[in-house]
C-alpha cells in the first residue's frame, strides 16, 4: 500500500501545476473553440474532460447553460465548463492507472457543524471517465448541504 501513496505524492506537484495552468489557459481554449468547434484537438483535450466536449453542460441541461448561446455567452459557457473539471484528460491519460487494484481511493464527505461538510477525494477514481485509465483525483473543499 505504500507505493500507491508514494506515487500519488510524487504526481501531486505536477498535477497542481497543470490544474493551475488549465485555469489560466481555459479562456484561450474556449476562444480557439469559437472558430474550430467544441472538441479540443490532440493533447489539448488533457485540459478538459474526456467524456464531453466544451459544450458539456448544454446536453446535460444544467441550469444557466443556454443551448442557443452565441458569441461571448458561448465563450463564457465553454470557459466555465473547462474550469468545472480542469485537466481530466491529463489526470486520466498521464497520471491514471491501468489497474485500480494497484491504487487507492478515498471518497468521503465529512460532516461539519452548521450544515457544512468537507468533500475529500484522494487517490484514483474507481470509474473511468472517458479515458483509457482510472484517473488521478484530488478534490478537497468546504461544501454546504
Amino acid at each position: 500500500m505504500i507505493w500507491p501513496i508514494v506515487r500519488y505524492l510524487a504526481y501531486l506537484p505536477a498535477n497542481l501545476a497543470f490544474v493551475g495552468f488549465a485555469y489560466v489557459l481555459s479562456p484561450f481554449l474556449a476562444a480557439w473553440s469559437m472558430k474550430h468547434g467544441p472538441v479540443l484537438p490532440g493533447r489539448w483535450r488533457w485540459f478538459s474532460t474526456l467524456n464531453a466536449d466544451l459544450d458539456g453542460y448544454i446536453p446535460q441541461r444544467v441550469a444557466g447553460f443556454d443551448p442557443a448561446a452565441k458569441g461571448f455567452k458561448l465563450w463564457w459557457q465553454r470557459t466555465r465548463w473547462t474550469w468545472r473539471n480542469p485537466c481530466n484528460g491529463w489526470q486520466s491519460e498521464a497520471l491514471g492507472v491501468e489497474d485500480i487494484a494497484s491504487a487507492f481511493t478515498v471518497k468521503r464527505d465529512l460532516p461539519l457543524p452548521f450544515g457544512f461538510y468537507l468533500k475529500l477525494w484522494l487517490g484514483w477514481n474507481p470509474e473511468k471517465r472517458g479515458g483509457n485509465y482510472f484517473p488521478y483525483m484530488l478534490q478537497c473543499g468546504l461544501k454546504r448541504r
